[in-house]
């Protein structure tokens, strides 16, 4: 048996799974993102409960959204302000009196995916979100991959799509992170958003874009194919990089199968290996990846680092 926690800045998502992988119990609350220990107070209120349920005190697997210095353990970015340069494992390992592992929510995903999803028995494996942004994590023979700042798999940023916007006629908006150009901005929902509401000064949900979209809409279509452009020609460049066996993918926009096998086939039709099969495939696991990874990180998958 196995805790884990999905905990994201809008709700904390609290799962008991069987050695078999199987979900024992499943809930959900309000993140108390500006207030410590209302935060602690919920996680310790969710594991009391469990452990009267169940009898047993397992060790507790934690996904979020944001990453860990590896030095001090401290967290480093995160929607959550309240664990902000807290070091998260360590602290709650006290509290709790019991084993806690903490890792990015993308790479456990990737994670997920690895051990037994779309990727089982792959062993490079670049699992992406695209969900309300981009996000990205990395498994190689089963380990994280590390290194010296302890953000990694960040494919959104720190890259310029800002040629391809202007050559579709569309003018580029700032990040998130401050700079302009940056994928993230554009390869999630809200970039399909975007892309639409440019194109068609219309501006309506995904949802509702790819909804038109499957009705033949001119508008929607013309945006799913810019959407599309762009998030292959970034993907394009990863994969040339890591050469992975398997891309799964998860987020909101995982659900929509026939966008991913677009992007799938750009991407294979621009990278200079040779790939037969699909190679960027909707995840088993992109609803519920980072929660099921978490409940994975006790299989004693170390993070394998770059810098000594």
């Amino acid at each position: 048996m196995q805790y884990a926690f999905d905990i994201g800045g809008s709700k904390i998502e609290f799962g008991v799974f069987s050695d078999a992988g199987d979900v024992m119990l499943h809930s959900k609350m309000p993140t108390p993102k500006d207030d410590l220990d209302a935060f602690v107070a919920a996680i310790q209120d969710l594991i009391g409960d469990a452990d009267t349920e169940f009898g047993e005190r397992p060790d507790i697997g934690i996904s979020y959204a944001g990453g860990l210095d590896p030095q001090t353990g401290a967290v480093i970015s995160a929607n959550v302000p309240a664990i902000k340069g807290w070091r998260l494992a360590a602290e709650l390992s006290t509290i709790l009196n019991r084993k806690v592992l903490v890792e990015n929510d993308a790479d456990c995903f990737a994670l997920a995916e690895a051990i037994s999803g779309a990727a089982k028995d792959s062993r490079t494996v670049f699992a992406i979100i695209l969900g309300t942004g981009v996000g990205g994590g990395i498994v190689v023979d089963g380990h994280f991959i590390g290194g010296k700042s302890g953000i990694r798999g960040e494919w959104g940023h720190g890259n310029d799509v800002t040629g391809t916007l202007i050559r579709n006629g569309l003018a580029p908006v700032q990040c998130g992170c401050g700079q302009t150009g940056c994928l993230d901005a554009w390869g999630g929902a809200r970039g399909l958003e975007h892309i639409h509401s440019q194109i068609s000064g219309n501006p309506v949900t995904s949802f509702e874009i790819t909804d038109a979209w499957r009705a033949g809409d001119a508008h929607a279509t013309r945006a799913v194919e810019i959407y599309c452009e762009l998030v292959a020609r970034e993907l394009a460049l990863m994969v040339n990089v890591l050469d992975p066996d398997c891309v799964p993918v998860g987020g909101g926009m995982a659900s929509e199968k026939v966008i991913i096998s677009t992007i799938d086939g750009l991407v294979r039709d621009r990278v200079l290996g040779r790939y037969d099969a699909p190679l960027v495939v909707p995840g088993t696991f992109a609803k519920d990846g980072g929660l099921r990874g978490a409940a994975m990180l006790h299989l004693g998958q170390r993070t394998v680092t770059t810098n000594d």
